[in-house]
């Protein structure tokens, strides 16, 4: 299981450029502060937001409780799979031609078949999102408010994006299948403009060994993260006519985390 946790982390960050919430839909908020107990560790001792995650504090348990945030003014949609490991079938009609502007009728059905294990199938309809807005100010407050809390390889969720209608699929054996019925006619779009989020979609029949987040409203799938790190500098004061002392101050730094750095294989 762990793996197929990395394996979809890994997958959303390469493909979609995003930081996936895993699993999608887990409750989660900005100003979250969270672990990663399975962000792989490396030469550096580097961490990294893969897989699930455990929540550690928010920032109003640190006092901090006017939040600033903003939200996206226009809603996207995702459609993503894994190359050469998810095909679809729709009816009994043979392989749909995922290029084709004709569109099988609706309440037909949607065979969705997965070839290797972790493959994803993954569906995200009028996604918007709300993000922290000032983070310089929030940095400052930290410093003030936070700083005896222990820091080390903790992220501080900057932002969520929630899907109004999702479906995902994850395989977790060679061999899987999905059979989807109702309005599924849209979902051979690349763009989903064909999908509605009042759709109805319900599975049908499910074989072999599989995740599936099932059509369902209101699913938190991405994340913006930023990693605290310690900025430590001296400070120098007489203590005697003669010598002087170094005094060690530090300084909590935000510090953005980009999705490429969930598939570098040094972490």
């Amino acid at each position: 299981m762990k793996s197929l946790q990395i394996q979809y982390s890994k997958e959303v960050a390469r493909e979609l450029g995003k930081i996936a919430v895993y699993l999608p839909g887990e409750e989660i908020e900005v100003g979250d502060i969270l672990t990663f107990p399975y962000g792989k560790k490396g030469f550096l001792k580097k961490t990294a937001p893969l897989g699930s995650f455990q929540k550690i504090t928010n920032l109003k348990n640190l006092g901090i409780h006017t939040i600033k945030t903003q939200q996206s003014k226009t809603p996207d949609s995702y459609r993503f799979t894994s190359k050469q490991a998810v095909q679809f079938q729709f009816g009994a009609g043979g392989n749909a031609d995922l290029s084709s502007s004709v569109l099988p009728k609706a309440n037909a059905e949607l065979q969705i078949k997965l070839s290797a294990e972790g493959a994803i199938c993954f569906f995200a309809l009028h996604c918007s999102k709300t993000s922290l807005d000032d983070i310089m100010a929030l940095e400052n407050e930290i410093n003030t408010k936070g700083k005896n809390m222990v820091w080390e390889d903790t992220y501080l969720v900057t932002s969520v994006t929630i899907a109004q209608k999702a479906l995902i699929i994850q395989s977790n054996s060679s061999s899987s299948e999905l059979i989807l019925g109702g309005d599924v006619q849209g979902l051979q779009s690349g763009n989903l403009i064909n999908v509605k989020a009042d759709a109805k979609i319900h599975i049908k029949k499910q074989t072999g060994d599989m995740l599936v987040k099932d059509w369902s409203d209101d699913v938190t799938v991405f994340m913006d993260l930023m990693r605290f790190e310690k900025e430590i500098f001296g400070t120098e004061t007489k203590s005697t006519p003669f010598a002087s002392k170094i005094l060690d101050n530090d300084t909590i730094r935000l510090q953005a985390v980009s999705a490429s750095e969930l598939t570098e294989d040094t972490l």
